[in-house]
C-alpha cells in the first residue's frame, strides 16, 4: 500500500505561510507527532523570519536568499526528506517546494508567577520539515505539556504545607505556611542561630586542604630524570615475574588510562597529557634513588615481562623484588584512591575530617535551642515548594564543600537533611549527610554507613553559595536566578571536528600553489628534461668541467665519482658495468674482460 499526501500550500507563496506559522506551534514527525515552535520558514531562494524592524512596532516577516553553499544545501535535504518517505514509508508527498524550521518541544517551565508554560529547545536543535507534512491542531492533548494559569495561593500553598524560605537574612530555613492573602503569604520560620557559621566552618575544612600543583608528564620527565616511556611504566602498572611464577606489580599506579581512572592528588589528564601532582614527582624521585636498578629496565623494548634476574642481577633477584614491594606498601600504594577522569572527589581523610565536625555539631543540638520566627506579607517567589524544586532550581552551581538541603520530597535523602558534597559528577553529586538514613550508602567505602547519597542537582539548595535569593517585599517580586548553565565535566574532552569546509583547531588549509600542480614522490632526474637513463637534454656544463667522451659506459646514477678535489672520472673497471671486452672507444683506451681491465684517463678537449 502506498500512500500520497495532498499539499494544501501548494498554490501558495512562502511569504504568505511564513506570516501564518512562524511563532506558532506545529506537530512534526508525521505519522509520530511532536510538537514544536516553527521559528522561520525557506524555499529553494529564501529564508523567512520575523523580525523588529522599528522598535517598537509589531514584527515583520524578511526574506534573506541563501548563500551559494545554502542552495545546495537546500536541495539536498528537501530530497533526503522526499526520498525517505518515498523509500522508507512508502508515502508519496510531492514535491517540496516549502521547508518549515521548528523547534521541539523541551518541556514545561515554571515562570516566576505560579504559571507554566511550554519551553522549547534553541537554535542549535532546530529541524527542517516539509510543510505538508506539518500538522497544526490535533484532536487529543497531551496532558503533561498543558500550560497554565497561576493558581490561588491558599490552592498551591495550603495552610501548614511545608516550605523553604529564600529571603536574604535566612535563606534555606524550612518553614510552613501559617496564612494566606490574594498577593502575599505568611510563613513560620524555625531554625537554630548557630547555622551560618557551621556552612563557614566546613568550607573552611575543604580549602585548607594541601593545596597541590601539577605537571605535564614530559616536564615531570625532565624533573626526575627519566623518559618518557620510562615514566608512563612506572606510574602505571610494571609487572615483573620471581622464580616461582608469581607476577608481581612494581608500578606505582598513579594512572590507568584503559580504565580511565586517575589517583586523587597525585594525577589528573588536561586533554591529551597526563599531569602529575608534586607529591606524585616526590615519590617518584624518592623510587628511583632507592632502587635505580628498576629504573635502567624501563626504557627496554619488547612486550615480554621482565624477570626478576633481569631487574635485580644476582642470585637474590627474588628476594629483592619482595623488598620493593614491602617499600611500595610503606609509601600507601595500596591505600590510594582511583576515580574517574570525569569527576572530582575528596579524600577519604577529609570525608572523615567532615563528618566528625558534622557529628559534633549535631550532638549539640537539642529541639529546645530551636528558634522561631514569623515573616508576612511575602511574595509566592520568596518561598520554595518541594514539588516545584525541579522547575525552580535549573543552573544551581556547586562546589566541593559547599553545605547544601534536600529541598525536594521525592527519593530515598528525607526532607530538610542537610550535607556536605565531597564528590562533583558530571550530572549528579556525591553528598555525606549529617545524620544516617535507612537508604544511605557507604559511597564506595568514603564514609560511615547510611551516611552518604548520591543526588541530581536540581535535588539541594546550595547554602554556602545563595543563588535564588528572593526579595521579601510584594512590590519588588525580583529574584535572583543564575544564566549560565552548571556542566561541570573533568578530565579529557572529545576533539571537536570541525565544519566540512572550515580548518578546524591544529589544521589550517594549505596555501594556494598558483596554478603550479604539486607532485609528491617525483624524481626531478626522470622523464623529459633530465639526463637519467640516456633521456631528455644534458644539463648546461660549466666550462672547464669534465665532459666523459661519447660512448663511455654509465656507471651507476649518472655513472660518475667524485675523487678529491678537482674534477671527476669516469666509474670504469667495476665489475659489472664496465667497459665492454671488445671494440675501440673514441678517447683511446680498450677494456680487457668482462667488467674488467685498464683504460687510460681521458683527456679533457
Amino acid at each position: 500500500m502506498v500512500v500520497h499526501i495532498e499539499n494544501p500550500h501548494e498554490q501558495r507563496k512562502a511569504e504568505d505561510i511564513a506570516n501564518e506559522m512562524i511563532g506558532r506551534r506545529t506537530f512534526i514527525g508525521w505519522p509520530f507527532l511532536q510538537e514544536g515552535m516553527v521559528s522561520a520558514v525557506s524555499d529553494s531562494l529564501f529564508k523567512y523570519e520575523k523580525m523588529a524592524v522599528i522598535p517598537g512596532k509589531p514584527l515583520k516577516v524578511i526574506s534573506n536568499p541563501h548563500s551559494q553553499q545554502g542552495l545546495a544545501l537546500w536541495k539536498s535535504k528537501a530530497d533526503q526528506k522526499e526520498q525517505f518517505y518515498s523509500k522508507r514509508c512508502g508515502v508519496i508527498i510531492g514535491d517540496i517546494q516549502v521547508l518549515v524550521h521548528v523547534r521541539p518541544l523541551k518541556g514545561m517551565k515554571r515562570l516566576d508567577t505560579g504559571a507554566f508554560v511550554k519551553d522549547y529547545e534553541g537554535p542549535d536543535k532546530e529541524t527542517e520539515q516539509p510543510v505538508q507534512l506539518t500538522v497544526s491542531e490535533v484532536v487529543s492533548e497531551d496532558p503533561r505539556f498543558m500550560e497554565k494559569d497561576p493558581p490561588p495561593l491558599s490552592e498551591e500553598f495550603p495552610e501548614g504545607s511545608k516550605v523553604f524560605f529564600l529571603g536574604e537574612h535566612a535563606y534555606g530555613v524550612a518553614a510552613s505556611v501559617s496564612a494566606t492573602t490574594t498577593d502575599t503569604l505568611s510563613v513560620i520560620l524555625a531554625f537554630f542561630p548557630s547555622e551560618k557559621a557551621e556552612n563557614d566552618k566546613f568550607k573552611s575544612i575543604v580549602d585548607n586542604r594541601m593545596s597541590s600543583r601539577y605537571f605535564p608528564s614530559f616536564r615531570v620527565g625532565d624533573i626526575v630524570g627519566l623518559s618518557g616511556r620510562a615514566l608512563s611504566k612506572i606510574t602505571s602498572s610494571f609487572m615483573v615475574i620471581t622464580g616461582d611464577g608469581q607476577k608481581n606489580n612494581l608500578g606505582l599506579s598513579l594512572k590507568f588510562e584503559a580504565k580511565g581512572l586517575k589517583v586523587i592528588d597525585y594525577s589528573r589528564k588536561d586533554g591529551r597529557y597526563w599531569e602529575f601532582s608534586e607529591k606524585a614527582v616526590d615519590l617518584i624521585r624518592e623510587y628511583k634513588e632507592k632502587y635505580p636498578e628498576v629504573m635502567r629496565t624501563l626504557d627496554r623494548g619488547g612486550d615480554a615481562m621482565l624477570t626478576a634476574s633481569d631487574v635485580f642481577p644476582g642470585s637474590d633477584a627474588d628476594s629483592r623484588v619482595k623488598e620493593v614491594k614491602q617499600w611500595l606498601n610503606s609509601k600507601g600504594i595500596r591505600d590510594f584512591e582511583p576515580v574517574s577522569l570525569f569527576c572530582d572527589q575528596l579524600k577519604k581523610d577529609t570525608v572523615k575530617e567532615i563528618q566528625a565536625v558534622a557529628d559534633k555539631i549535631t550532638s549539640t543540638k537539642s529541639p529546645g535551642a530551636i528558634k522561631k520566627a514569623m515573616v508576612k506579607g511575602i511574595p509566592r517567589q520568596a518561598i520554595l515548594k518541594p514539588a516545584h524544586a525541579v522547575y525552580r532550581l535549573q543552573n544551581q552551581h556547586f562546589a566541593l564543600g559547599d553545605r547544601v538541603t534536600m529541598v525536594q520530597d521525592s527519593g530515598s535523602v528525607p526532607l530538610s537533611l542537610k550535607g556536605i558534597v565531597i564528590g562533583m559528577n558530571a550530572k549528579s553529586m556525591d553528598v555525606v549527610w549529617d545524620a544516617p538514613f535507612m537508604a544511605g550508602t557507604t559511597l564506595g567505602d568514603r564514609c560511615s554507613q547510611y551516611r552518604g547519597a548520591t543526588v541530581e542537582f536540581t535535588s539541594c539548595l546550595n547554602l554556602t553559595n545563595p543563588q535564588f535569593i528572593a526579595s521579601t517585599n510584594p512590590k519588588e517580586p525580583a529574584q535572583q536566578r543564575p544564566s549560565v548553565p552548571f556542566n561541570p565535566r573533568f578530565g579529557p574532552r572529545p576533539a571537536i571536528q570541525a565544519p566540512r569546509g572550515q580548518a578546524g583547531a591544529g589544521f589550517r588549509l594549505a596555501p594556494p600553489t598558483q596554478g603550479v600542480p604539486v607532485h609528491i614522490m617525483t624524481n626531478p632526474n626522470r622523464g623529459r628534461g633530465g639526463f637519467t637513463n640516456g633521456r631528455g637534454k644534458a644539463p648546461f656544463t660549466p666550462r672547464g668541467t669534465f665532459v666523459p667522451p661519447r660512448g663511455t659506459p654509465a656507471g651507476p646514477r649518472g655513472g660518475f665519482v667524485q675523487r678529491g678535489r678537482g674534477g671527476f672520472i669516469p666509474n670504469v673497471s667495476r665489475g659489472r658495468g664496465g667497459p665492454p671486452t671488445r671494440g675501440d672507444f673514441r678517447g683511446g683506451y680498450r677494456g680487457r674482460g668482462r667488467g674488467a681491465g685498464s683504460a687510460a684517463n681521458p683527456l679533457v678537449s
